[in-house]
């Protein structure tokens, strides 16, 4: 069938707007498959018809179709995008018409910008690549944001004039990006690359420590003798700037000759392909590059993009299915959580049966509706979302999505926020007291869902103190489906297991309180800045934004917060404080127990990779905060120790590179005695 000019002047349409939604960063309009796809009809339709010959010249020769416009920053030179190649055989071209050495290392998806250092090593300029020639100035979004691998001073005596890279937010900091964004207000981010260019765009210090870069260039004002691109990236390392090639040390490395290691080229491209999922950052293929300058001036530049270097892209993991059903329930916060129930599809490593609707306005804006033909992605392998939905395979009868009226009380919803809220605690008790019991916070054992459920059902628990108030007999008959009881045997252990909550650490009761804008993390800090609950309610809103990590927004949150579920009492009901002293929980003491300079690990930033015997990953972090160190899960420079038994790891390869003192579990548990 013969393709209009009409209808390639809508595909045309239909891929500027999916472009520039992707550089701008506010959501996925199409699947990178379906993107390529698209372009590749307009170049089919450009070689059989002279007629459409520079109809769409810019989608098919700008450096990134639909992209962002100029800005008032002019780059020295222009900032290029990659060739794309399909296939292993287009691979196995490029990489053996280079003789000397190639350099591999992975494509992020992330947002392109160049970094300025002026002459005393002060980080002077960053700016975005724009349209190429232009960019916008974003320097002091940068330097509120404190950018991993970023620094905002290096050493002069590297003689680093520029870096380019790409600033992207690895998936952990991705999930931290969605907790800062709906406690704003804000909609939740599509992906990590829309989270990545939403906060560069903004520079909120909210979000400050969520972004990572990685240089995969720089101009060096004397750079090495020998032109290989390797040592330029060395140099970065040295100078604390994190490089693309450096996040997977270990898995890729360059080959010495791309016409005699063709079979390991391809071995490192198939297996960085087998472990995306697992590498802890986002990206969408492998970047191949000639790494001696010789070889570079040989093979030259083309319009738009070098012709020594080229970007292999993966599979994108998406899958199409069709929405069973829409549902909503009550969170542990009172917030209204949407899931889109879809039939079962596997995409990323697992099959998908629930995706995330992350809020009322973003599904009615999108239109989702049962019955629906839509795309599943995983966010960073985590959350999955819908891309998109075809209108066009909607069934006839289908009727748009409304959200419920009430709460299930009948309640009004706090709307002051895209995330709606109820403000009845008793329809989140539920979910309150099934994450105060859990692993993270109290751990008590034996004590899951439906058990938690049935003593919410049978109005024997309504806040955290009363769990301290249950008896042997309120357990052991605790009704339970199928007219089943909980029996005195599990009845007695869930006891005990209680009974050893209350000398939980300080820090995890406040986990237990199930606070907005915390969690394990934020309240060992919490614990440490704030030694009892005494403290901790007298504290201001200044007091609390000056906790690390916390900020006037979150503080101003934390502040109400602590209020509404520890001060909530009556004369007939004792507050929550009192209710949980009288039954004998730990809430803290005023004084420290020991000079915190005297410590073991005394103002120590301690990375753990892999096991400590007798410890999990919270208690681990848990035991080097109470002996004066913090836990962070990322090596880097201002790291002070790894615990680690000898490794091949990216984290025991950078530390080893950075000097990082390295211990092993057994000589880190004698440290800490």
């Amino acid at each position: 069938m013969t393709t209009t000019m009409t209808q390639l002047d809508q595909l045309a349409s239909t891929l500027r707007a999916a472009a520039a939604a992707y550089y701008d960063g506010t959501e996925e309009l199409m699947t990178d498959a379906a993107y390529d796809d698209g372009l590749e009809q307009l170049r089919t339709a450009i070689a059989t018809d002279p007629a459409v010959t520079g109809r769409y010249d810019d989608l098919l020769t700008q450096v990134a179709a639909g992209q962002s416009t100029g800005g008032e920053v002019t780059h020295p030179t222009r900032m290029g995008s990659l060739d794309k190649v399909v296939g292993l055989d287009a691979v196995t071209a490029f990489v053996t018409g280079i003789p000397g050495p190639v350099a591999i290392e992975p494509k992020l998806d992330g947002l392109a910008i160049r970094a300025q250092y002026d002459t005393d090593g002060y980080l002077a300029l960053v700016a975005t690549r724009g349209d190429g020639s232009t960019g916008d100035d974003i320097t002091r979004a940068a330097r509120n944001l404190r950018i991993q691998g970023l620094p905002s001073r290096i050493d002069p005596a590297y003689g680093i004039r520029e870096v380019r890279g790409e600033v992207y937010c690895a998936d952990a900091d991705f999930l931290h990006a969605q907790t800062v964004r709906q406690g704003l207000g804000g909609a939740a981010f599509v992906n990590s690359r829309n989270a990545a260019a939403g906060i560069l765009r903004k520079g909120d210090t909210a979000y400050a420590d969520i972004l990572s870069f990685a240089a995969y260039g720089a101009e060096l004002t004397n750079p090495p003798t020998s032109g290989l691109y390797d040592e330029t990236l060395q140099v970065l390392s040295h100078a604390d700037i994190a490089t693309a090639a450096g996040l997977l040390l270990g898995m890729l490395h360059t080959v010495p000759s791309g016409r005699e290691n063709l079979a390991d080229v391809l071995a490192q491209v198939e297996a960085l392909d087998a472990a995306r999922d697992n590498i802890g950052f986002p990206i969408d293929g492998i970047v191949l590059k000639a790494d001696a300058a010789a070889d570079r001036m040989r093979l030259g530049e083309g319009d738009r993009a070098p012709r020594w270097a080229v970007a292999y892209k993966y599979e994108a993991e998406a899958a199409v299915t069709k929405v069973v059903a829409i549902t909503t329930a009550v969170g542990r916060t009172g917030r209204l959580a949407i899931r889109i129930e879809v039939e079962p599809v596997f995409v990323g490593g697992t099959t998908v049966t629930f995706a995330t609707g992350h809020n009322v306005a973003w599904v009615l804006e999108r239109d989702v509706r049962v019955g629906d033909t839509v795309t599943i992605k995983r966010a960073n392998d985590v959350i999955p979302y819908v891309v998109s939905v075809d209108t066009g395979a909607r069934p006839a009868d289908s009727a748009p999505w409304t959200p419920p009226a009430t709460d299930p009380n009948g309640g009004e919803w706090d709307k002051s926020t895209l995330l709606w809220r109820s403000v009845d605690p008793s329809l989140s008790v539920g979910a309150t007291l099934r994450y105060a019991v859990s692993r993270d916070a109290l751990d008590v054992e034996g004590m899951g869902t439906e058990v938690v459920d049935a003593l919410v059902e049978t109005g024997l628990v309504t806040r955290l103190p009363d769990l301290w108030n249950l008896t042997l007999t309120d357990l052991a008959d605790l009704p339970l489906a199928k007219a089943r009881r909980l029996g005195e045997k599990n009845a007695t252990k869930i006891l005990a297991e209680l009974d050893k909550a209350r000398t939980a650490p300080w820090a995890r009761v406040i986990t237990a309180l199930g606070l907005r804008m915390t969690g394990r993390t934020m309240s060992r800090r919490l614990a440490a800045a704030f030694g009892s609950v005494e403290d901790l309610l007298a504290a201001s809103v200044a007091d609390l934004a000056a906790v690390d990590g916390i900020g006037e927004v979150k503080a101003q949150v934390i502040y109400d917060e602590l209020r509404a579920r520890l001060l909530d009492g009556t004369e007939q009901r004792p507050h929550a404080v009192d209710a949980l002293r009288a039954a004998g929980v730990t809430l803290g003491a005023a004084a420290p127990s020991a000079d915190a300079a005297d410590l073991p690990l005394a103002g120590m930033s301690v990375v753990v990779s892999g096991s400590v015997p007798g410890y999990t990953r919270t208690t681990v972090a848990e035991l080097i905060e109470a002996k004066g160190g913090r836990a962070s899960s990322s090596v880097s420079a201002t790291t002070s120790l790894l615990v680690s038994e000898p490794s091949t790891s990216s984290k025991y390869t950078r530390a080893t590179k950075l000097g990082v003192r390295i211990v092993t579990p057994a000589e880190f548990l004698d440290m800490v005695g």
